[in-house]
């Protein structure tokens, strides 16, 4: 008599592993999307850190380019990489160049401008929505992240200055959630 497998049980256990296959791939996937949207939580806090550190050891964003700020990958709006050519900001407060945060596939999620200390209002970070694309469900649900929003949805106030979506540097100015 021979020992094996019959033809029933072979077609069992392909079944079986049909249906835990059905059941995990799903799910791996949606691992993925949670990886990236944690990549990017990090990814902007750590970018946040860098334009702090650097504004407080130059005193001026000025002059400085992208790659000297921070070393987080970002993105052009026109989906190129930053390169050391490419100033974050001319001479004067206004910016001259916008970095884009990646977030999967998404090259334009979230824009960055940053401002030097004008007067009284103290040098600040400007967000930018960019939800679009083939990937905008990954950026929506990065947006929509508590620590992101916190970041993005936050005003600056001083004084009788309000400036909506940005982040004081350096500087003991309130930031309140809009919500």
């Amino acid at each position: 008599m021979k020992k094996g497998f019959t033809m029933i049980e072979l077609i069992f256990v392909i079944v079986i592993l049909g249906i835990l296959a059905s059941v995990a791939i799903p799910r791996l996937a949606g691992t993925r999307e949670d990886a990236e949207i944690s990549a990017a939580v990090a990814n902007l806090r750590t970018l946040l850190g860098d334009a702090a550190s650097h504004y407080v050891l130059k005193g001026t964003f000025t002059g400085s380019t992208w790659s000297e700020i921070t070393s987080v990958p970002l993105k052009k709006t026109d989906g190129n990489a930053m390169d050391a050519t490419t100033a974050a900001l001319g001479t004067g407060a206004a910016p001259t160049a916008t970095a884009n945060l990646k977030v999967g596939d998404a090259d334009n999620c979230i824009g960055f401008h940053l401002v030097n200390k004008n007067g009284n209002t103290p040098a600040y970070i400007k967000f930018t929505k960019r939800a679009n694309g083939t990937t905008a469900d990954v950026c929506q649900r990065v947006l929509a992240s508590k620590p992101v929003a916190a970041y993005v949805d936050s005003v600056v106030k001083n004084g009788a200055d309000t400036i909506q979506n940005a982040m004081a540097i350096g500087s003991s100015t309130s930031i309140y959630p809009t919500n």
